[in-house]
């Protein structure tokens, strides 16, 4: 049987209760527990400060051991003590209530000795310091202390939350379960006092506990005499709630660490983002002064420069991820702009699949639903508002509030949000990545959970976070996902296809106000001239400053064209860096699949697969080769030259060269001619229309393969058929598909919900502009062939002439 020193309790203290604030927070959360009508009342009186009274005992403790190691004359020993009387009483408190500083001034005086006043500092020190914890909630009866308070890891709410579980309630009963929260009031302080009592008790119930009894190395747990007793009389008789004083305390309190705890803790231990009065009123009172706790004003929001709101919702176990970014003026004159994301299963499952640690399937179902809203502030562009205050006043609520926080059934979950907390990895992105910073302190946000229906995020027993498991892996991958790759290109997005145009586009607007002022002056002025032509001087000289203000104008005009043509230039450099990323891209995705083909085919044999293979890679090689030197516009080589081929024996060549995939991941081909045609010659870059079926390839085998993990029975499938014009080709697979609201997006460049290591988002960006350069258009089929609200076909087409 195992036996518990009484020393290991408090080790448990020190392990699972890992700071005051967090201590404070715990006993609040047991108040919100006990149904507390009237919230919670935090008391502190704090007559000396901690680290006050530990110098001042130290240096009496020291003056007594010196005075009989030296044998003081009685001289010595009253001016000894009149000293550190004067430094004991230094530290009083002035904030302390009037009545409590006379007390302790009383004592000390009376004291006519070091050993008096030693003893004099400790008894002041623990009956004038203390914090009070007061609700009115349900209180306990003796029976609850002895069973419940008692019990270190009591079963009791555990028991509560398995029946809520059972009846399928949306909230929990409580909000905690592991019955270690009481042992915050050890971190506290040395002694603890609870007088409580429930509706039913006429008497009160009370509990006395001295944590220094646990230090005796000697003494087993059963070896503490701990034990409630009845109080006085209750009153009033229908009075219940509990009231919790903690003292001899360990910290060193004043009125600017409760304050910090009131903002950064307090303030968010509830949702700030829900609109309603109706919070737990939480009251804090330092020393006859009340603490105000800031609440998050709403408006703030509203000033945010783009923002990302979601949900995530397992509905008939089919798990979805729905998405609306919006973003205001980004400092590129574009106007306000909206986009909506909406990924199903299998794109989760993709964006999952390659997380730092390999993620359960089912964990996708098995997280449950959770919700989020996040705020970006671009802090260069944060202007004062009249409703709010300047722009100091702006930056520092940013700054207040900033970070992402985590709350389950209204209550905020530790330690995420915390200003020294990363738990999302934006810091460390953000450093990494070029473009938009989307770092940790330019987000105000909450993402929301609950117990019940998140059972699987539970957290640590030191409250420092959730538990690792696959269903919080979910949870990070989703948000990072969200954040750093569709909420950047976004914004990216929005950026480039405005700031391009602006320097122009006001210059040419400026032009055209300016040449119309001038015919309008200049024409007055002839009229001018007809009426009044004795003051022809004056008229023509007014009419040269007209002349001289116009050509001012053509000149910082032509000025700027010169900084545009600047401006042009490192658009076309952005232009080569993004052409040699997609070259990089296609020669790593064409030579990994050569070397993934040559591997698996016997050593020494050139089969017909193979030369098929060399044959795709040749024209893939040359016309990448060949798009480089366009990059040199005085290369003649780079010119790329068209010629006439059959489609039919162009998709058999590609298809040939996959042979060897195909068969490895059991993907059943077609080929056929729509109508009676037997072929189709076309004309174009052959090498470019490579490009464009292996892309498509690679694309329908990721997809498929995902899907084949999640069907058993599944049975893969890609089919062409090449059509009549203006249709070139139809390529089908009958994999997950593409959701609809993504028709688009698709095609954008870096636009993927591919695993991290395939998410380059390059591929069908770099097929239809292969399809452009051949004055054809690539497509998705609006038709939903294989699954509803998914699209599995794209369309090469020739572009309709205007």
């Amino acid at each position: 049987m195992f036996k518990v020193s009484a020393r290991t309790i408090l080790e448990l203290g020190a392990e699972l209760i890992s700071s005051d604030a967090v201590a404070i927070y715990e006993l609040v959360k047991n108040a919100i527990d006990a149904r507390s009508t009237t919230g919670v009342k935090i008391e502190m009186s704090i007559s000396i400060r901690h680290s006050h009274y530990v110098d001042v005992l130290a240096k009496i403790e020291s003056a007594i051991a010196r005075s009989k190691a030296e044998k003081w004359s009685a001289d010595t020993r009253g001016r000894v003590l009149s000293e550190l009387r004067r430094a004991a009483l230094s530290h009083l408190q002035p904030t302390a209530p009037p009545t409590i500083l006379r007390t302790i001034r009383a004592l000390f005086e009376e004291a006519k000795d070091l050993e008096s006043l030693r003893n004099s500092l400790v008894a002041a020190y623990k009956e004038h310091n203390w914090i009070e914890f007061r609700d009115t909630g349900t209180g306990m009866s003796t029976d609850d202390l002895l069973k419940s308070y008692l019990v270190i890891g009591t079963p009791s709410r555990r028991h509560s939350l398995e029946k809520d579980f059972a009846s399928g309630a949306g909230k929990p009963t409580f909000l905690g379960e592991k019955g270690v929260g009481r042992l915050s009031v050890m971190r506290l302080g040395s002694q603890l006092s609870i007088t409580t009592a429930t509706v039913e008790d006429k008497y009160y119930n009370a509990l006395d506990i001295d944590w220094t009894a646990f230090e005796d190395l000697t003494k087993m747990v059963e070896d503490i005499d701990v034990a409630p007793k009845r109080a006085s009389k209750k009153l009033p008789a229908d009075y219940s709630g509990t009231v919790i004083r903690v003292s001899d305390l360990r910290a060193s309190w004043s009125m600017a660490g409760i304050l910090e705890v009131a903002t950064w803790e307090l303030a968010r231990l509830t949702d700030p983002y829900v609109k309603t009065k109706r919070r737990l009123r939480i009251e804090i009172i330092f020393n006859g002064e009340r603490v105000e706790i800031p609440r998050l004003e709403h408006s703030l929001l509203t000033l945010a420069q783009a923002s990302a709101i979601g949900s995530y919702s397992v509905i008939d176990g089919k798990p979805s991820l729905e998405v609306d970014f919006s973003c205001g003026d980004l400092g590129k004159g574009n106007p306000p702009e909206k986009l909506r994301l909406f990924l199903e299963k299998v794109d989760l499952r993709s964006i999952t699949a390659e997380a730092d640690s390999e993620i359960a399937a089912n964990a996708l179902t098995s997280v449950g639903a959770f919700g989020f809203e996040l705020y970006w502030f671009n802090r260069q562009r944060v202007k004062s508002v009249d409703s709010i205050g300047d722009r100091k006043r702006i930056l520092e609520l940013i700054h207040q509030w900033c970070g992402v926080m985590l709350f389950r059934d209204g209550y905020r979950v530790n330690p995420y949000g915390n200003d020294d907390d990363d738990w999302l990895g934006l810091d460390r992105r953000a450093l990494a990545s070029p473009g938009y910073k989307l770092n940790k302190q330019q987000f105000l946000g909450r993402v929301t959970i609950s117990r019940t229906g998140n059972p699987n995020l539970v957290d640590q027993t030191n409250r420092e976070g959730l538990k690792d498991c696959d269903e919080k892996a979910v949870l990070l991958e989703t948000l990072q996902f969200v954040i750093q790759n569709r909420m950047r290109r976004f914004l990216d997005d929005v950026a480039k296809r405005h700031q391009a145009t602006l320097i122009l586009d006001n210059m040419v607007d400026g032009e055209r106000r300016v040449r119309s002022l001038r015919t309008r002056a200049l024409s007055s002025l002839q009229s001018l001239e007809k009426r009044h032509s004795e003051e022809l001087p004056v008229l023509n000289q007014l009419t040269s400053i007209i002349e001289e203000m116009n050509d001012y104008f053509l000149q910082a005009k032509q000025k700027a064209e010169q900084v545009e043509d600047e401006r042009d230039r490192m658009v076309q450099l952005a232009g080569i860096g993004l052409m040699l990323e997609i070259v990089a891209h296609e020669l790593a995705r064409s030579t990994e699949h050569t070397i993934e083909v040559l591997n698996a085919a016997p050593a020494g044999v050139v089969s017909a697969e193979l030369s098929a293979l060399f044959k795709s890679l040749r024209d893939e090689m040359t016309t990448m080769n060949k798009r480089l030197r366009v990059l040199d516009p005085l290369s003649i080589s780079g010119r790329q030259r068209k010629e006439t081929f059959d489609m039919g024996d162009l998709v058999r060549e590609v298809f040939a060269a996959h042979t060897a995939q195909f068969k490895r991941h059991e993907v059943k081909t077609s080929i056929r001619f729509a109508g009676d045609a037997k072929a189709l010659k076309v004309s174009g870059v052959r090498g470019m229309f490579v490009q464009i079926l292996e892309n498509m390839v690679q694309n329908s085998i990721y997809w498929m393969k995902l899907k084949k993990l999640d069907e058993e029975d599944y049975k893969p499938s890609i089919s062409i058929v090449i059509g009549e014009r203006p249709t070139i080709f139809e390529f089908t697979d009958n994999g997950p598909g593409i959701h609809l609201s993504l028709q688009e997006e698709v095609f954008k460049a870096f636009f993927s919900t591919k695993g991290k290591s395939k998410r380059q988002g390059l591929g069908l960006y770099i097929a239809r502009d292969c399809a452009q350069h051949n004055g054809l258009s690539l497509n998705l089929s609006p038709e939903a062939k294989v699954a509803p609200g998914r699209l599995n076909t794209f369309l090469l087409e020739e572009q309709e002439t205007p």
